[in-house]
């Protein structure tokens, strides 16, 4: 049996980083996960182990992140490994923070090092999320059930992002997600990861689960200092990726 850690390493590991695999259990079929990393002392078990493992040697940056290993109770196809594959370079980053913050608490040295030499300046980007079909949910659900399904997005959302991004609920249909030191080539990647956290959470009509997508608008600040200016232009996003149908992304040039 694997070692379960200190108690603060799991509390700070599954905070956020394996929050989101953990989120995502119906859609991964996990059973559980464990995160092992030797240069920082750490091995973590989050849940129950299964007979069935894939692992992952995880690299961000250069920087060595250590090994995560998922556990099902039964054989799993390519596409739920796919899947897996996704959430996991999207939660990396937020890995390599938790490491960061849990060097920082010990007083040692950060692990792994930040890497700033040579470091290209980036701006900021701002993404624009609606939920597919929400005015129908609305109807169907009650305003109740409209706000519970915006609060559980943004919360899937937030556990999926790096500590430093943020996401807010500026209308009744809108996410706005801000992404520090991101381009709009990087925005794009990130929000085709988020595509798949969203696609984790099911609604039920009746009988019938409903899979969640979500339109995506994306603007980059580049040289706009103005808040407004990137606002509007997030929102220009938003509304192409509206008019082009469900789970659609447009991003609007710099």
């Amino acid at each position: 049996m694997p070692g379960t850690g200190r108690e603060s390493d799991t509390a700070i590991l599954s905070r956020r980083p394996l929050a989101s695999i953990n989120r995502a259990r119906a859609l991964l079929q996990v059973a559980g996960c464990r995160y092992r990393n030797s240069d920082a002392g750490i091995d973590t078990m989050i849940d129950s182990t299964g007979r069935h493992t894939a692992s992952y040697n995880l690299t961000y940056q250069e920087d060595q992140l250590g090994e995560l290993t998922l556990h099902f109770n039964r054989r799993v196809d390519e596409e739920i490994l796919n899947t897996a594959e996704d959430l996991i370079a999207l939660v990396m980053p937020a890995i390599r923070n938790a490491l960061r913050y849990r060097a920082a608490l010990m007083g040692g040295q950060s692990t792994p090092g930040p890497r700033t030499a040579n470091r290209p300046a980036r701006g900021d980007s701002l993404m624009l999320v609606q939920i597919d079909d929400l005015p129908e949910i609305r109807e169907r659900d009650g305003e109740t059930g409209a706000r519970s399904l915006m609060a559980t997005t943004r919360e899937q959302l937030t556990g999926g992002l790096r500590d430093a991004d943020s996401v807010f609920q500026i209308d009744d249909e809108t996410l706005a997600v801000l992404l520090p030191g991101t381009t709009a080539d990087q925005a794009l990647a990130v929000a085709k990861k988020l595509r798949v956290l969203i696609a984790s959470l099911h609604l039920k009509d009746g009988n019938v689960s409903q899979q969640l997508t979500a339109c995506m608008g994306i603007a980059e600040s580049g040289t706009v200092n103005a808040a407004e200016a990137v606002l509007d232009r997030a929102r220009a996003a938003l509304t192409r990726a509206l008019r082009e149908g469900p789970n659609s992304l447009r991003c609007e040039p710099v």
